[in-house]
């Protein structure tokens, strides 16, 4: 492998504040970049949104405008990776724009799909896999949403003597620049493997909120389903009132 003890001698936790974004009333609270999870969310939440009535995702049409805008969603996430290696401020602000949002939902048509290069795909996509999440909340309200992942069936099939921790092979999760092939979009470079860097996610850990209170906790794992995953169970309490 390309790995070196320095490597790892020379890695450290990133610790940084979770995004927030204000979606059809609520503030979702998750992580950043470059986790693609929670703007993915507010982007399919803005379009939904945008048609101007809750009524708008009910039914099969709803679930017909939930699967073009998750369509539109998957095509622009590939243009994100670590913000610390790559400029995706542009990206991110039409991901959270409810202008953005709207121009979108208005090549939405009820009638009819589409191919996929009509969804603005330029790249593959990142088919991550595995997860593991919960969700907590206490007695006080405090309140955790939680994502782990080693990525494949026990990641990198190897386990540390000294700690018994299964080491993960969280690379694959980088896009591959030499995986280039005439049926397939090529790799994304902003998600390019780099010393230092961290790969694409799809992981969705939210808290969500209103007027300051939290009224849900959500998660899910299954690699590239989360985002839909979470986005549906978002959209089936908290928009079309099912129970939990």
């Amino acid at each position: 492998g390309i790995l070196t003890m320095e490597d790892l001698r020379n890695y450290k936790v990133d610790v940084v504040d979770a995004m927030s974004a204000n979606v059809m009333g609520y503030n979702v609270h998750g992580m950043p970049p470059p986790s693609s999870g929670t703007l993915g969310l507010a982007m399919v939440l803005n379009i939904l949104d945008s048609y101007g009535s809750l009524d708008a995702a009910k039914g099969n049409l709803g679930l017909h405008r939930l699967i073009e805008a998750l369509k539109h969603m998957f095509a622009a996430r590939m243009n994100l990776g670590d913000p610390n290696f790559v400029d995706i401020s542009k990206t991110m602000s039409e991901m959270l724009s409810p202008t953005y949002a709207k121009k979108i939902q208005q090549r939405i048509f009820d009638n009819t799909t589409f191919s996929a290069d009509y969804y603005m795909y330029r790249w593959s996509q990142l088919r991550d896999h595995g997860t593991s999440h919960f969700c907590i909340v206490d007695a006080d309200r405090n309140a955790v949403s939680m994502t782990t992942t080693v990525n494949f069936v026990f990641g990198a099939g190897m386990l540390s003597p000294s700690t018994g921790i299964v080491l993960n092979n969280e690379m694959d999760d980088f896009s591959t620049p030499t995986e280039i092939s005439p049926d397939k979009l090529p790799p994304a470079p902003a998600n390019f493997i780099k010393s230092n860097k961290r790969p694409l996610s799809s992981m969705t850990p939210l808290i969500v909120t209103k007027d300051d209170q939290v009224v849900g906790v959500i998660g899910g794992s299954g690699g590239m389903y989360i985002i839909p995953a979470v986005t549906q169970v978002f959209i089936n309490h908290f928009v079309l009132g099912m129970d939990p």
